[in-house]
């Protein structure tokens, strides 16, 4: 099959989400241009810019989809220990979609109301989670943001090279251990 017969008339916008999606995971610099993702759809790159603004817009949408599929994931897990795990879990094995997910400024999170939503939802999940119920807002806040950024200072030092390496696994429970969040079983 050609590359040109691989995209047929549909919903061209979740079919270059998807095929964003594949090129982070090859390359989780998130490199790509419009022009390799509407060759690799098969299609003239304009046709992209009937969907999305510019390769930002493209990348504020994905960011969207990894929000909303971690809120997904998050919201199976019955307590901190299980968000914490899943949560690190989840940005190690898609590194590329985690990389452009929290590369989104502030700014732009608010100026994409998809984006938004994600991000909200992962916040409303890790409050309900994370959170002590009937503390006051700032308490709350900075329960969440306590594990949120112990979490992605530990992804970040794991991605980087700078720990030694462990698997996924193992990584994720030297979090939880840190943390403090680690079961008794664990704490051997």
């Amino acid at each position: 099959m050609t590359r040109r017969a691989a995209y047929h008339h549909g919903d061209l916008a979740t079919a270059a989400l998807d095929a964003a999606l594949d090129l982070v995971a090859e390359d989780p610099s998130a490199s790509f241009s419009l022009r390799t993702l509407a060759e690799r759809l098969g299609v003239a790159h304009r046709a992209l810019y009937n969907h999305f603004a510019d390769r930002e817009a493209l990348l504020a949408a994905l960011a969207a989809r990894g929000f909303a599929r971690l809120a997904d994931t998050l919201a199976t897990v019955p307590d901190p220990a299980g968000f914490l795990a899943a949560y690190v879990r989840f940005a190690l094995d898609q590194p590329g979609l985690y990389a452009v997910m929290t590369g989104r400024q502030y700014d732009q999170i608010n100026a994409t109301p998809p984006l938004r939503a994600a991000v909200d939802r992962v916040i409303a999940v890790a409050l309900d989670t994370l959170a002590t119920r009937g503390a006051d807002d700032d308490t709350r806040r900075r329960e969440v943001m306590r594990v949120w950024m112990l979490a992605h200072g530990a992804i970040g030092l794991q991605r980087a090279g700078m720990l030694r390496m462990r698997s996924a696994e193992e990584f994720a429970i030297e979090v939880l251990h840190i943390a403090r969040l680690a079961p008794p079983e664990e704490t051997k």
